[in-house]
């Protein structure tokens, strides 16, 4: 349930608010601080500490209402599709839900006076030059990288109190009404007994979502303006990120197969290296980037808590 709001709390609106990054923000919530979160569909979200409203960002008219009745804090913008393979087969909805919800947010925020936090992607790289810092040149390799670029821009063309953060592969428990991370996927897979194929050829350095709200909320304290890169210390491909899962959770690694991108030739095209340098991380927003299997001990215990 959502906390009783005390006099002097503060308030933040995430969009988006029911995905993984939400959920790592509720998992680390300060004192003081509440959360207004919003989604366009009419979820029922159990053991949440966020106050969760139905509302499409799309919506021009019912974005402005939000904010002419309520002031907001900060507002993370996490909304969106993001899906790299929907967006590359639809378009033009992706468009919309991107381009034009992000419009209607920085606008909401202009008039109001309100710090955003744009919440972009790894995918605003083509790979070929790794490890990539804030400072490193954006090339897109497919069209859902291509909206987040433009989206980063119209963030930073529009806005004076503006900050974008790029996490990179996020795994954590989510929420149980939102699509799996590639961490629950990969366990509720084993767990069942099947066979996975996970590729040989995409290296990221995978984020755990506690440091990633960790790193969000320190934004929100300090308000630094520029570009952050969230990320994980350990550098892996896929294969290696299933292999892990496998090997906290006790379960059957001879049920991963090795295989490479040529595997999946429906699916859009990926960048093969985009880990990120966190030292500004480090240094700015005092979060130490979490090991793999460190993490994913950290969600073994939480689900062995939990039990």
């Amino acid at each position: 349930m959502p906390r009783r709001k005390s006099r002097d709390s503060k308030t933040v609106l995430v969009t988006g608010g029911t995905g993984l990054l939400g959920k790592s923000m509720e998992e680390t919530l300060p004192p003081d601080w509440d959360i207004v979160s919003l989604h366009q569909r009419d979820y029922v979200i159990v053991d949440s500490k966020a106050r969760h409203l139905v509302l499409d960002i799309r919506d021009k008219r019912a974005v402005d209402r939000l904010f002419a009745r309520r002031r907001f804090d900060a507002v993370v913008h996490a909304a969106g599709i993001a899906s790299v393979d929907y967006v590359e087969n639809h378009y033009a909805e992706s468009l919309e839900s991107n381009i034009v919800g992000t419009l209607n947010v920085t606008s909401a925020c202009r008039r109001t006076d309100s710090h955003l936090i744009y919440v972009s992607t790894n995918a605003v790289f083509d790979g070929t030059r790794a490890p990539y810092r804030e400072t490193d040149t954006v090339n897109p390799i497919n069209k859902y990288g291509r909206l987040k670029v433009e989206c980063e821009r119209l963030v930073q063309e529009t806005l004076k109190h503006w900050t974008i953060v790029r996490p990179i592969l996020m795994y954590g428990w989510n929420h149980a009404v939102t699509r799996p991370n590639p961490a629950t996927w990969i366990y509720e897979k084993l767990m069942q007994g099947e066979t996975v194929s996970m590729v040989t050829d995409v290296r990221e350095n995978p984020l755990y979502n506690i440091s990633c709200g960790s790193a969000l909320w320190a934004v929100i304290a300090k308000r630094p303006s520029g570009i952050f890169h969230l990320a994980g210390r350990d550098e892996v491909d896929r294969f290696e990120f299933a292999l892990a899962v496998a090997e906290v959770f006790g379960l059957d690694k001879s049920l991963i197969r090795p295989v490479t991108s040529k595997s999946f030739p429906g699916l859009a095209a990926r960048p093969k290296n985009t880990t990120f340098v966190t030292a500004r991380m480090e240094r700015e927003l005092g979060v130490r980037p979490t090991g793999l299997r460190e993490g994913l001990a950290a969600m073994k215990a939480a689900r062995t808590a939990r039990a």
